[in-house]
């Protein structure tokens, strides 16, 4: 009988151990993988010289990771699982931003034809009209004021909250979540980002453009005729689908955990993702296409968030 119960405890303690890492097993398994792709397309697909501008930036994420893997290696040691598997999500983070930094402009450097005259005709088919939208908040200066700055202003510090406080605050699923949708969008983009690229709507529609929407479509440009430069933003060259709107939606849901800022954050994706319209940057196939991905890639993450069931072993 002593042995039984020995053997019982033994087990239970087995499985205790063993279930925070196969639970996010899955997780970092998927991680890796849309890692690999995004690495391979990296290596494989840039012209030649494309990855000069990402040597220094692979270089000091090669340097940052070790200093990251400190505080999950103390929080292992301490049987933290939960802040472990959260805090894990930053040197993802980091690996990922990485890839997808040079993997925009890779995409964009070989030039497929530009397809902003195709996603003109679809909003015209679906009854968006992108000028008339910007008249008819230009008519409204405070509406304008106010969606101008989400535009420019609000899209960081939501998106670096999503980033830092699931992660350090031991929310794991939330953290989780967040890289995962990230890493699998970029993976699904890809295609969309490399044979059907596009400027912004003032090239299809002839509105002037803004000093910042002309400096997106040089660098466009720069890239599509062989420049390749550490400057030119990942964030700025890719029309569809729209990321702002992406990475408003999924780091508003990244924050619902968080009672005092579940709703503000909900507002701020709403009014981002309406002024990547109402600023000119964006066609409404882009907002769409964007929100089209939240949901394909919220689906999938979700799935490889389910926890496996655990059996509980019995000590009586």
């Amino acid at each position: 009988m002593a042995i039984s119960e020995t053997s019982q405890q033994d087990t239970a303690g087995h499985v205790e151990m063993t279930a925070p890492a196969a639970r996010s097993k899955p997780v970092h398994l998927a991680l890796a993988a849309c890692s690999g792709v995004l690495l391979v397309f990296n290596v494989i697909a840039a012209p030649p010289g494309a990855m000069e501008p990402g040597i220094h930036l692979f270089e000091a994420t090669i340097l940052l990771l070790p200093m990251l893997l400190i505080a999950p290696a103390f929080l292992h040691q301490r049987g933290a699982w939960e802040r472990r598997d959260s805090i894990l999500m930053l040197p993802w983070t980091l690996v990922v931003a990485a890839l997808v930094a040079q993997a925009a402009p890779t995409a964009i450097a070989h030039g497929y034809p530009l397809q902003d005259g195709l996603w003109r005709n679809i909003d015209m088919h679906l009854g968006i009209r992108v000028p008339a939208i910007m008249a008819f908040t230009a008519a409204h200066p405070i509406l304008e004021s106010v969606l101008t700055f989400s535009y420019y202003w609000m899209l960081h510090p939501i998106l670096l909250a999503a980033i830092f406080l699931p992660a350090l605050l031991g929310k794991r699923v939330a953290a989780q979540r967040f890289i995962l949708v990230n890493a699998l969008a970029f993976v699904l983009a890809l295609p969309c980002m490399l044979l059907l690229p596009a400027i912004g709507p003032w090239v299809a529609w002839n509105f002037p453009p803004n000093i910042a929407q002309r400096a997106c479509e040089l660098s466009i440009d720069s890239l599509r005729h062989g420049t390749m430069s550490g400057a030119d933003s990942f964030g700025g060259i890719i029309c569809f689908p729209s990321f702002h709107v992406f990475w408003a939606v999924v780091s508003a849901h990244a924050l619902q955990p968080f009672r005092m800022l579940r709703y503000p954050a909900i507002i701020v994706a709403a009014l981002i993702t309406v002024s990547t319209v109402t600023t000119g940057w964006h066609y409404g196939i882009d907002v769409i296409a964007g929100l089209f991905l939240v949901g394909i890639t919220t689906l999938i993450a979700n799935s490889l968030l389910l926890e496996c069931p655990f059996r509980k072993q019995s000590n009586g």
